[in-house]
């Protein structure tokens, strides 16, 4: 069974759409992500494989889960996500070139 964000007893209510929120957050739901990847890209990602990429990322501090929109999607912070996934990437990096330099030793 995958493991899934705890689910608030009473979800405050979102919007059905929501593109900022307070303090200069950026939020958005899963249909919301997919429809802005299909416009960028020009490719249409399956929604389910979509969220079960953001619960992962969720899992892994990447992105926030917020709650659930009135139509039932999940609201996602994506407010620090850049940083992030760029500081996780960075270190990624950082840590092959390490082991390239190690290999040469």
């Amino acid at each position: 069974m995958t493991d899934r964000p705890p689910s608030p007893s009473t979800p405050p209510a979102a919007p059905a759409i929501a593109n900022t929120g307070p303090e200069d957050r950026v939020l958005a739901t899963t249909t919301q992500l997919t429809d802005s990847i299909e416009t960028a890209l020009g490719c249409r990602l399956d929604e389910t494989v979509l969220e079960d990429l953001l619960l992962e990322l969720d899992r892994h501090d990447y992105v926030d889960w917020v709650t659930v929109s009135r139509g039932g999607d999940h609201v996602w912070d994506l407010s620090e996500s850049p940083d992030r996934i760029g500081d996780a990437i960075a270190a990624a990096v950082i840590e092959r070139v390490r082991s390239w330099l190690d290999l040469d030793e």
